[in-house]
């Protein structure tokens, strides 16, 4: 009973509402009661355009040199000539350097002597063994005889056969010192060090007088300069593992120098690294991508800090919106008709019901007349400024795409009013460039009057001056 009286009550007072709204005062035209209307948003819009659409990836890298090579001494010497300074162009075979080379030509020398020697033991070595066998073929005849003991025939045996060891053994030693020789012969070839490549010297680390060494396990030996082939130059960058499964081989790419960010250097993807690297102290995962630089521009080179700007995707003839045009939303803030829209394109996909209630749609606003439309869109590629829209908009229709307060406001119908930079026609600001032109030309002629009265002015003050 009380929720009936309850109903009656509040039916009641909505009729006594809609009566004052209703109800005129004589020969006025406004309602005894104002309800207040519900007030427009305001909306900027811009028209979707047909144009070409690049996606680009962009990663931080360093610029090196494609062929790059450490000179190092492969013998312990000290430096007795360098005839090259840094930035020098050398070519292949050219002089780099001369080690000091009077130890190994002393080595050398002791190493002939030692095989001379060697050679004379083996000549005295052959001619004890020939003896030996002589006296063991008459002791053989005379054991047969039985003129001699057989302790005795041992004997000249074990003699024999130490004579035999002593030629084997001079042979040895023989190979052995012609092959320190020949070792000797070879580190006295490395005191000259030539150019293995055409290149530049990009650094010099090594000066004339000092003493280089060679690299151990623990110590990597002495550089003794850089040698770059500045012809064919390569970026080395660090792609973020986002956007990493984007980038392939042979994609192009834009290199921006830190030095001259306003011209870029054409370059195109080699390739890409299938493992990541993870810097020290930090989380985030990098693939390192190999970029070769298409043009031999001089204002590359090694060791440059770069960013580069790889092309993944490109469309020719695409429909664009801004990209702040397009919006997510939740399934339930969204009508039924656009959702079972939207389900109807995700039919394919095994999504449970829990997610697909928690679901995010993209969508854009469009203006139709004085309200907003939603509209369930596909976006494909993307840039900075512009996203591909492969569904959901025509051409001719008008996208709200801001303020961002308004945009988060929208909904399907809600009253949207242009904002004044929208309304002014475009004739209107033709019109108000021409002007700004004409005021430009008066003020540059009047300027030109005050100075010219000002050097007449200077002349005949001039002109009084003793």
């Amino acid at each position: 009973m009380k929720a009936l009286l309850t109903l009656v009550v509040l039916g009641l007072i909505s009729a006594g509402v809609f009566a004052l709204g209703t109800y005129r005062k004589k020969g006025e035209d406004k309602p005894l009661l104002h309800v207040a209307q519900e007030v427009p948003l305001t909306v900027t819009v811009a028209k979707p355009a047909r144009e070409e659409i690049i996606r680009i990836v962009q990663a931080p890298g360093d610029v090196e040199a494609e062929l790059e090579v450490e000179i190092r001494s492969e013998i312990m010497a000290k430096i007795e000539e360098m005839p090259v300074e840094e930035g020098d162009f050398v070519k292949k075979g050219e002089l780099l350097c001369r080690l000091n080379d009077k130890d190994l030509l002393a080595d050398i020398e002791s190493g002939k002597a030692r095989i001379a020697q060697l050679k004379a033991a083996i000549v005295g070595a052959q001619a004890d063994l020939e003896k030996a066998d002589r006296d063991l073929t008459r002791q053989v005849s005379l054991s047969e005889s039985e003129a001699t003991s057989d302790l005795e025939l041992r004997d000249y045996q074990t003699v024999r056969n130490k004579a035999r060891a002593t030629l084997e053994m001079r042979e040895h030693e023989l190979a052995q010192a012609e092959a320190m020789l020949k070792r000797t012969q070879e580190d006295l070839q490395k005191t000259i060090i030539r150019s293995p490549i055409d290149g530049v010297i990009s650094k010099r680390q090594a000066k004339q007088g000092e003493v280089v060494v060679t690299g151990t396990m623990n110590n990597p030996g002495t550089v003794v300069m850089t040698i770059s082939d500045l012809s064919r130059m390569q970026v080395r960058a660090r792609v973020d593992e986002v956007d990493v499964p984007l980038v392939k081989a042979e994609q192009k790419a834009r290199v921006y120098l830190q030095a001259d960010q306003n011209r870029p250097v054409a370059a195109r993807v080699l390739r890409v690294a299938s493992k990541g690297t993870k810097a020290t102290g930090r989380d985030v995962v990098t693939f390192e991508a190999l970029l070769e630089v298409l043009s031999k521009d001089e204002r590359v080179k090694p060791a440059m800090t770069a960013n580069v700007e790889i092309e993944v995707a490109h469309r020719e003839d695409a429909i664009t919106v801004p990209i702040e045009a397009v919006v997510h939303r939740m399934r339930k803030d969204l009508p039924e008709s656009v959702v079972a829209e939207f389900d109807k394109k995700q039919a394919g996909l095994d999504i449970s019901d829990r997610a697909r209630q928690a679901q995010y749609i993209k969508v854009v606003y469009v203006m139709d007349g004085e309200v907003a439309k939603v509209r369930v869109v596909e976006p494909g590629i993307a840039d900075a400024r512009r996203v591909e829209l492969l569904e959901g908009v025509g051409l001719e229709e008008t996208v709200i795409t801001g303020p961002y307060r308004s945009l988060d406001q929208l909904k399907e119908g809600r009253k949207v009013a242009l904002s004044d930079k929208d309304k002014k026609p475009k004739a209107d600001t033709t019109e108000e460039k021409v002007a700004d032109k004409d005021e430009k030309k008066d003020g540059d002629k009047e300027e030109k009057k005050d100075q010219t009265a000002e050097q007449d002015e200077q002349a005949v003050a001039a002109s009084k001056t003793p």
